[in-house]
């Protein structure tokens, strides 16, 4: 290169310059311009969708992308935990996630309670004889000696387990998945057979059967409140969202007329989030802001 004329390198020199600066520029118009991912938690349970696809509707609105990230309880808190997922509309206190609560305190934020006071735990037809859970102390052949459950490790699983460990009942957990439990629950219904079960509101199981919540008067299973949490760094992350978490709220009605809405087949959740929106607007916009 040292033979080359110096006005022709000057000129080589600020081609390569241009180059530099056009991809550089080009670098930086992109990233800028990229739109920024929300990652929502979402475990497998269908009181979770209601305000999940209300919620990326809204973030969508606001001009994120949204990726939807699936699995179970104990990964969403550690997901949360490690920055995998942003928010989660799945925390259940008292109660139900009280043993992760003690394992990941301070390590997310608890975000608004989307409702409080929802009823959970042993569930039965109102045809079983059984009205509360010391009724099963020395009766447990009346519901064939089990609790039909779902995923193990869940919180309400987790509570069967203790309480049948405190009324040291004779009886056996069963796990499975929620289908499989629902499946279980519609078969004995059908047949009038006797079946215990756990429960929970919101659910479409409280309206298309007609079941009682099983007392528990030692408080394994409690009233709990539904959250959402949310990963430490999100504030800064999307402060508009940030604040729109911290203040959603939908009602327990609200949430299982979604449920019904699926279960039937008979409307699209997107279709029922879009009008949830429209009929909700103005608390949605001052969610946002305050």
């Amino acid at each position: 290169m040292k033979n080359v004329p110096r006005i022709i390198m000057l000129a080589i020199l600020l081609a390569m310059a241009g180059v530099i600066s056009g991809c550089s520029d080009g670098d930086d118009t992109t990233n800028e311009g990229e739109k920024k991912v929300i990652k929502i938690g979402h475990a497998p349970y269908d009181y979770e969708e209601p305000p999940l696809e209300v919620t990326k509707l809204i973030a969508e609105e606001q001009g994120y992308e949204v990726e939807v990230v699936e699995g179970d309880v104990g990964f969403m808190f550690l997901a949360l935990q490690e920055g995998d997922i942003d928010i989660w509309p799945g925390l259940w206190l008292p109660s139900i996630h009280r043993s992760y609560q003690e394992d990941f305190e301070g390590e997310y934020i608890q975000g608004s309670a989307i409702f409080e006071d929802a009823p959970t735990g042993l569930v039965a037809p109102e045809y079983v004889d059984i009205e509360t859970a010391e009724d099963l102390v020395g009766n447990e052949d009346l519901v064939d000696n089990k609790i039909v459950g779902f995923e193990p490790g869940s919180g309400m699983m987790i509570a069967a387990e203790e309480l049948i460990e405190g009324y040291d009942l004779d009886m056996e957990l069963i796990s499975g998945t929620v289908a499989s439990m629902m499946a279980e629950v519609d078969y004995a219904i059908s047949h009038e057979e006797p079946i215990l079960f756990i429960g929970w509101r919101p659910h479409a199981m409280f309206q298309k059967y007609d079941l009682k919540n099983i007392d528990d008067p030692r408080g394994y299973y409690e009233y709990d409140s539904y959250y959402w949490a949310i990963n430490e760094d999100f504030e800064e992350k999307a402060p508009d969202m940030y604040n729109y978490v911290m203040n959603f709220k939908q009602s327990i009605d609200d949430n299982e007329e979604f449920l019904m809405g699926i279960e039937t087949g008979e409307k699209d959740i997107e279709d029922m989030a879009k009008d949830w929106i429209e009929e909700n607007r103005s608390d949605i916009d001052e969610w946002l802001k305050e």
